[in-house]
């Protein structure tokens, strides 16, 4: 059950917890109703939930009875509305949690004698430790084997030095790729040219032991495409799996390398003429025709702005359910760099901009992180900083492949 997607739990995955006597542990509690209403209610609920994010993450199950923490039958949970309790869940850890806690997901499990079970999953948490405020009550929380405590000055030390260790440690990881790509140390020979880097980083990924069946022939891993790719090729390598763009004299337009402790890095060298045909296929037809009218284009050193975020967009619409069913939890974090663009023309809809065409002031791009609270959240949603960063980095206001709506509508 752990490692499942939370959506797939049911009603027999909770019973074998009680076939196999599964114990309360530093990583499951088992609660026979929901938490009261008031102020011991909260803090109970928060001192569950901090505790989790603090230490190592867990699942809180509501609707359990458990005798000396052995699960024994369960109990259908009374409540008025689903969607009353979740957003009471949901306010309280945004407003009585410092700071703000994310990357907790719930999932309500329908039971053959009627009512309703509730699993909750708790993340382990990157901006740890997190601190319940209610009241005069303020306290940090932990979780050993026999449940929750209160953390002590040390442990606190402890526990601020590791989150401060964890953000470093993933800020180092991209650092160190984007090293190797710089020094063509790439896991599949590249073309020549500019790379647009895209990294996705769960914080599960640096704080578990959790690994990959990179060996499976899940659709999941079917599902991590090279960007801009509509077909390629995979084999086994030493950091994982790796998806890779079909190799013509020697060399690739990319990849898709899944690491094995679920972290994703994809490029993509977009610099060919059959390449750009690819690319801007999906703009405007004037745009096409523009293009394809000048010389030397094998020359040329161009981005096309629209084609680049589309392809973006679409890599992370199958990347985030994916990794969702690999049993990778969130938060995690998207990281969006290009190298080797100083001399590149920004590809923009002429309608909007006239000569000359945007270039770079400078040769990589470094773009902060972007934080996945959820696998649901939109990737057109959560890219939209990134991708106006890109713009003005060109010279540019913003992306205006959004419309004022907010809407990632390409160039039209």
């Amino acid at each position: 059950m752990i490692t499942k997607p939370l959506a797939t739990l049911t009603e027999s995955d909770l019973r074998l917890l009680i076939t196999e006597q599964v114990p309360e542990s530093k990583q499951i509690e088992y609660k026979r109703e929901l938490p009261e209403g008031g102020e011991k209610g909260t803090v109970a609920f928060l001192r569950a939930i901090t505790a989790f994010a603090n230490t190592q993450g867990g699942h809180l199950i509501y609707g359990m009875n458990a005798e000396e923490g052995i699960p024994v039958e369960l109990n259908p949970i009374k409540m008025t509305s689903s969607d009353q309790v979740l957003q009471r869940f949901e306010n309280l850890c945004r407003d009585s949690v410092q700071p703000r806690l994310t990357g907790v997901q719930y999932q309500f499990i329908p039971l053959e004698n009627g009512g309703s079970a509730l699993v909750v999953r708790i993340a382990k948490s990157w901006n740890a430790p997190h601190r319940v405020s209610v009241g005069n009550h303020v306290h940090f929380y932990g979780r050993n084997a026999a449940g929750a405590y209160q953390l002590d000055v040390a442990e606190l030390r402890q526990a601020f030095t590791l989150s401060d260790t964890v953000v470093e440690r993933i800020r180092s990881f991209r650092a160190n790729r984007l090293l190797a790509l710089g020094s063509n140390e790439a896991p599949v020979p590249l073309k020549d040219g500019a790379q647009v880097v895209l990294h996705v980083i769960p914080l599960q990924a640096m704080t578990s032991d959790y690994r990959v069946d990179i060996a499976s022939d899940s659709q999941a891993l079917r599902n991590l495409n090279p960007l801009g790719a509509t077909d390629w090729s995979h084999r086994i390598n030493l950091d994982g799996r790796l998806n890779f763009r079909n190799i013509s004299k020697g060399k690739s337009y990319g990849y898709t390398q899944l690491f094995r402790n679920g972290i994703i890095e994809t490029v993509e060298v977009p610099s060919s003429w059959s390449d750009a045909k690819r690319i801007v296929s999906t703009e405007a037809d004037q745009l096409i025709q523009r293009i394809r009218d000048q010389s030397s284009w094998s020359d040329a050193k161009r981005i096309s702005s629209a084609a680049y975020e589309k392809n973006i967009i679409q890599a992370l619409k199958s990347y985030f359910p994916a990794l969702n069913d690999l049993g990778i939890s969130t938060p995690a974090y998207v990281f969006l760099s290009f190298l080797g663009v100083k001399d590149y023309t920004f590809v923009v809809n002429r309608r909007i901009f006239s000569d000359p065409s945007p270039q770079a002031d400078r040769d990589n791009i470094l773009l902060p992180e972007i934080t996945i609270e959820q696998w649901s959240d939109s990737p057109e949603r959560v890219m939209r900083p990134a991708f106006d960063m890109v713009w003005n980095a060109f010279g540019l206001a913003r992306s205006f492949n959004y419309n004022e709506a907010g809407e990632w509508v390409g160039q039209r």
